[in-house]
């Protein structure tokens, strides 16, 4: 049954925060981080609080959208306005409000510039590559609100308790080639940000943010001396989840020496040792690497969803957005 009238869409606020986090910990049941993950979310639209949308009925708080516009690029390529995140409390499910939220979003998206809409991650800082799966309801109703659906992201799994992440040999044989392992330092910033913008993409800020913790979630190799060091792998954990790895790269030059496994079960150490049971390895290609060197298994599969707007004057082009 359809409720007597539609939802009413309105600005969030920081006072709805409390009976958010009841709506979001009931609606992401294969997430047991969802307060975390409003947090994480809800911070990134801090400098854009119209791109915080909830959904009333009866003066009840009924669901949440978040927004998020991506930055304007040199190229090319048209502005990105994200969907981040949609929840609908479990009473009200059923009823448009999902509908409402995301046609809502939607507009504030396109006025605020956006001539893309996207459903998929926002690195350096997100909370998911794209729309998992098994929230079935939430596929369902961004396919029949026209976006199309252009490729799938993985996440892999990795049991902490049973995982052989003994690293003492390998350092020992990757030493006596010249190639050392530790742990990042907050000094290494200048110089080991400068080579980490050399990745492209976003891994430079994912870094950042590894390093900023204490003790930091960043492992790196380097060759030569203390004060004139040249790094030749890094990896990360826990930069915007807590129970995430990645990024993670190693210098063409070093490849095929076993950096790589080193990096990664020393960082897979470190949540094991802040009493995690176990890892998810974040938005992967080489998955036959991750099952090798940590018996890691496909686990989770993310759709990402594209929306290109056909009337650009208009604030919804596809009528199905409407309803």
């Amino acid at each position: 049954m359809r409720d007597a009238a539609p939802p009413v869409l309105r600005t969030a606020h920081h006072g709805d925060l409390p009976e958010l986090h009841g709506i979001v910990t009931a609606s992401l049941v294969h997430d047991p981080d969802a307060a975390r993950v409003l947090t994480l979310l809800w911070e990134l639209t801090a400098d854009r609080p119209d791109l915080r949308v909830v959904s009333e009925s009866g003066g009840v708080v009924t669901g949440l959208a978040l927004g998020r516009l991506a930055p304007p690029s040199d190229g090319p390529h048209p502005r990105t306005g994200h969907t981040t995140l949609l929840a609908v409390a479990p009473g009200h499910r059923g009823r448009g409000h999902g509908r409402a939220l995301l046609a809502g979003i939607e507009e504030r998206l396109l006025a605020a510039g956006a001539t893309r809409l996207v459903v998929r991650g926002t690195p350096p800082h997100y909370a998911w590559p794209g729309l998992d799966i098994r929230y079935t309801p939430a596929v369902c109703l961004v396919e029949s609100a026209g976006y199309e659906h252009t490729a799938d992201a993985f996440n892999m799994l990795t049991d902490l308790a049973d995982a052989d992440l003994a690293t003492a040999g390998d350092e020992r044989r990757l030493a006596a080639l010249g190639v050392r392992v530790r742990r990042a330092r907050p000094e290494d910033a200048p110089r080991f940000l400068a080579w980490m913008r050399g990745w492209g993409g976003s891994w430079a800020e994912e870094a950042a943010t590894a390093l900023a913790h204490e003790p930091p979630r960043c492992h790196v190799a380097v060759r030569g001396e203390d004060g004139a060091e040249e790094f030749v792998g890094f990896a990360c954990h826990g930069v915007n989840r807590d129970t995430w790895f990645g990024p993670m790269g190693t210098a063409e030059s070093q490849r095929g020496r076993g950096v790589g496994a080193v990096l990664l079960r020393r960082c897979l150490r470190d949540q094991r040792e802040a009493g995690l049971a176990e890892s998810e390895i974040a938005w992967i290609a080489p998955y036959r690497f991750y099952a090798r060197a940590v018996d890691a298994r496909l686990h989770r599969v993310f759709r990402l969803y594209r929306k290109d707007p056909h009337v650009p004057d208009h604030p919804l082009s596809a009528p199905e957005q409407r309803s």
